[in-house]
């Protein structure tokens, strides 16, 4: 079962695109200092994929919101599904990022990149891995700078 969701997920990464929180997750896995997180066996630092893109993504969709909204809130009521949580009074351009905030709260999932190690200083290190992901960021809705990058990790230090 694990094997066939996992096709079923590369199918879907390859015909819808990933972009800047992809990008991101390079970086943080690949420069990670001293992480370790709970349940992995082994004493090595590390940061696994999904938790290192998941790190970045409510900012990430924060920065291309205005590029394509109602893709945005269609990924906001789908990932939200038959939630308990009242999400009716966020505004449009926080859906997204709730909804993913909800989530990675509810599964544990540190809370941001400074959670795992990287502080302000860290930023410049990360953007320049980041930058380099041009196949990921082109998929992007809307250009990528490296201003850009470094304020969605500014912004992704600390998220709730």
């Amino acid at each position: 079962d694990m094997a066939l969701a996992a096709t079923f997920a590369g199918a879907g990464f390859g015909n819808a695109g990933v972009h800047i929180p992809h990008a991101n997750a390079y970086p943080i896995a690949g420069r990670v200092k001293d992480f370790h997180p709970a349940d992995y066996p082994g004493e090595e630092p590390l940061v696994p994929h999904g938790m290192s893109v998941s790190l970045t993504a409510p900012e990430a969709f924060r920065f291309t919101f205005d590029a394509a909204p109602q893709r945005h809130l269609a990924a906001a009521r789908l990932l939200a599904g038959d939630s308990e949580k009242d999400y009716g009074t966020v505004a449009d351009e926080e859906l997204l990022p709730t909804v993913l905030i909800d989530l990675m709260r509810d599964i544990g999932i540190p809370n941001g990149c400074g959670a795992v190690g990287y502080g302000s200083g860290d930023i410049p290190d990360l953007v320049t891995g980041a930058i380099q992901q041009q196949r990921l960021l082109a998929t992007a809705p809307k250009p990528v700078t490296e201003d850009a990058l470094a304020g969605i990790f500014e912004r992704s230090l600390a998220l709730w």
